[in-house]
């Protein structure tokens, strides 16, 4: 006697339901994960920045026969030539505006999106793997830094860890850190970061970016 078998299957429209509702989840993790993703590699490159500033600074005590720990020193010395000495410098710039090819405030934004137009930084040098430093002195505005630190700033660096490629956002790929006499390389934020939040501008993310190793904003 012949039995017959049952087959059990999915219809047309319930495969194409299913993989529309997979295409939605993807549309909405994806991106997230992408942008984790690349937070992360900015993350990467902040702290390999902060390591070959602070190395920086012995070696440019080296180089120039001065005793490490020489304030006064580098007080009179162009800081971003004698940068440019100490990592593989591919551009140098008298003006940040220069090795951009335009304005900072043009090409960069606040961690909230407004505009850093009227914001200037000094002699600028870009590195053969990318990264952006641009020094600044006579430092009116100061941004996560002690106040007790302020008078004895001697400088402070923009630094962009991708140079000139986007999003050139504070907080994001941009990053501020100051020269400061007895403690050498110090992170924007390294003690308040009360600017370090989406709604706000992000100059002082430096040092929460560098002790949670990650973007957590």
């Amino acid at each position: 006697m012949n039995k017959r078998i049952k087959m059990n299957g999915f219809t047309l429209a319930e495969v194409l339901i299913t993989l529309v509702i997979l295409g939605v989840i993807a549309a909405m993790t994806i991106p997230t994960l992408i942008n984790k993703t690349q937070n992360q590699e900015y993350v990467s490159r902040l702290i390999k920045i902060y390591s070959t500033l602070s190395q920086g600074l012995n070696s440019i005590w080296n180089n120039n026969g001065v005793a490490p720990g020489d304030y006064e020193f580098l007080s009179n010395a162009d800081f971003i030539d004698e940068l440019s000495k100490v990592v593989a410098a591919q551009q140098k710039c008298d003006t940040a505006n220069a090795c951009l090819g335009g304005s900072i405030g043009s090409k960069y934004k606040f961690l909230n999106n407004a505009s850093t137009s009227g914001m200037t930084e000094g002699k600028t040098l870009i590195t053969s793997d990318g990264q952006l430093f641009s020094y600044a002195t006579g430092i009116s505005k100061f941004y996560g830094i002690p106040a007790e630190d302020q008078p004895n700033v001697i400088g402070r660096l923009m630094v962009d860890v991708n140079g000139s490629k986007s999003p050139n956002k504070f907080g994001i790929d941009t990053y501020f850190f100051y020269l400061v006499r007895g403690k050498g390389i110090i992170p924007a934020g390294i003690e308040s970061n009360t600017s370090c939040a989406r709604n706000k501008q992000g100059q002082d993310c430096a040092g929460k970016v560098l002790r949670e190793k990650a973007i957590n904003y």
